[in-house]
């Protein structure tokens, strides 16, 4: 087998809210408040006191291409971090509870031999698409794992992400912070347009690709105008409404104060100060990218010389 190698940066990785998928949207306005008395939900007075905010990166450290028996076939060198920040927020403390960082060699085929820091991880498409969505999928597992490790120790998960495939942690939400497109229409749309910082909209049920409790939160740090400082959070679907109505209450009383600080971070308030401190930690967790290319060229070359 002979194998080449270059440095990539791709820009294909499947995105959840495509408009393939959103356009089949099925919405339930009706979970907390008929769709008639839709209107801004204040948060309540008090919420959880200790949180756990979990996140990954994911980095595509080269592209390879194995070539057997006349035949090519592409892949992909990743790496991966997730963490867990543990969040006290009677005393505004934020501390790093969990972290881990994984690598894998993405391809139909393999190798035949351990590929420097990347073990080989099959994939069932040859796409490059699809290899790279393998590898946000062994992300989304990384996470979910650091999240299972501390999540007892929290009254509410916060994920940042959709939810989809990590709906069994307790207490745990999706974080969503940019939108590819609103789910809802006309007057219910009005009410995200109308929300205060620190309101909520009523929960409702969304169906797109897969199902969940959603609904949409407005940070402050911004104008209080249109989608500004709008995230979108999910919960999961085997919840009863009221569990999903309590979650989303605890958004609004915990998430708040965590929004960032716009000349600190230029996508503030959504990404939450817990979160930007700890994708700054897990990037630097990754390892220098020339380093590992170098690495890679290396086993290529290894491989390449086998008899």
């Amino acid at each position: 087998m002979q194998i080449t190698v270059d440095a990539w940066d791709p820009s294909f990785a499947d995105n959840p809210e495509s408009p393939s998928r959103a356009n089949q949207a099925i919405v339930n306005a009706g979970v907390e408040l008929a769709p008639a008395d839709w209107r801004p939900v204040d948060a309540p007075a008090s919420g959880p006191r200790r949180i756990v905010v979990v996140d990954g990166v994911r980095r595509i450290d080269a592209r390879v291409e194995l070539l057997e028996d006349g035949e090519r076939w592409p892949g992909v060198c990743v790496s991966w971090a997730a963490g867990a920040v543990a969040c006290d927020l009677d005393g505004q403390v934020s501390t790093v509870a969990e972290a881990a960082v994984e690598r894998g060699l993405f391809a139909a085929v393999s190798p035949g031999v351990d590929f420097g820091y990347y073990p080989y991880c099959e994939a069932v498409s040859a796409d490059p698409g699809d290899l790279v969505n393998e590898a946000q999928q062994k992300m989304a597992d990384l996470e979910a794992k650091m999240a299972s490790m501390v999540a007892m120790e929290a009254e509410l998960s916060v994920l940042d992400g959709p939810l989809r495939g990590r709906t069994r942690l307790p207490n745990s939400v999706g974080y969503i912070k940019s939108h590819h497109r609103s789910y809802l229409q006309g007057e219910l749309n009005a009410v995200v347009e109308r929300l205060q910082p620190g309101q909520r909209t009523p929960v409702f049920h969304l169906m797109s690709g897969w199902p969940r409790y959603t609904w949409y939160l407005r940070l402050p740090g911004t104008s209080s105008r249109g989608w500004a400082g709008v995230a979108r959070l999910e919960a999961a679907d085997d919840l009863s409404e009221e569990a999903a109505i309590a979650l989303a209450d605890a958004t609004a009383a915990a998430l708040p104060p965590l929004g960032s600080a716009a000349h600190k971070d230029a996508r503030a308030p959504q990404n939450l100060t817990p979160i930007a401190g700890l994708e700054r930690r897990l990037k630097r967790m990754l390892g220098d990218p020339r380093l590992l290319l170098r690495s890679v060229r290396a086993a290529s070359r290894e491989t390449d010389d086998r008899p």
